[in-house]
């Protein structure tokens, strides 16, 4: 196998769709599909081996899903004005 499966949270780019987002990837070998959410806000489930995708790097502040800082999901406390 010459490069890795393509993997939720890579860029790609399709010949005829463009540049995309893998939101999920299933299967394996001639059995893998993605989906890809592409730029005039369509998802389309692709089978690797006739979508004819390139892995591209992630845009200019973009990270890789699952790569992003860890940031807290709580609230913060706010503070009380007075006494």
């Amino acid at each position: 196998m010459s490069e890795r499966p393509f993997q939720v949270g890579d860029w790609v780019r399709h010949p005829e769709f463009g540049d995309g987002l893998i939101l999920e990837a299933k299967g394996a070998g001639e059995a893998a599909s993605v989906v890809v959410s592409f730029p005039d806000n369509t998802r389309r489930r692709l089978m690797v081996k006739f979508a004819n995708l390139s892995r591209l790097e992630p845009p200019a502040g973009q990270a890789k899903l699952g790569q992003e800082e860890s940031k807290p999901r709580g609230r913060s406390p706010r503070k009380r004005a007075g006494g």
